[in-house]
């Protein structure tokens, strides 16, 4: 390294786009549909805010982070997060609506999870 230069190198390396940042970009409509369905206007705004927050930094903030648990937590139908005013209550259990946002779910806790490892976080 060029010892004029004061920019470490080490650092570019590491700030690669995450496996969260993939599955986000490859799957943002559904991910914002299903967060608009389980959350109202609020949750879309939120995840918004998220997708934004993904498409401006290589790596995950803790704002990013907090929002992207808030997501886990909604897809996976968590009581506390998923508001009762929403249309969940008119979403038939057998409608292909509940399988996409199970696998919206497994898809986000496994590039999560891989993110974790390959930051080291676990």
């Amino acid at each position: 390294m060029n010892s004029i230069t004061p920019f470490d190198l080490r650092h570019a390396v590491l700030a690669q786009p995450s496996p969260v940042h993939d599955f986000v970009a490859q799957n943002w409509p559904a991910l914002r549909n299903a967060a608009a369905l389980l959350g109202g206007r609020r949750a879309a705004q939120e995840a918004d805010r998220l997708f934004d927050d993904l498409t401006a930094h290589a790596t995950i903030g803790i704002h990013a982070r907090r929002r992207l648990e808030r997501m886990m937590r909604r897809l996976e139908l968590d009581e506390d997060i998923v508001s009762e005013d929403t249309l969940l209550n008119a979403v038939d259990p057998s409608d292909p609506i509940v399988d996409e946002l199970c696998l919206l779910a497994d898809g986000l806790r496994e590039a999560s999870a891989q993110a974790d490892l390959s930051s080291g976080l676990s």
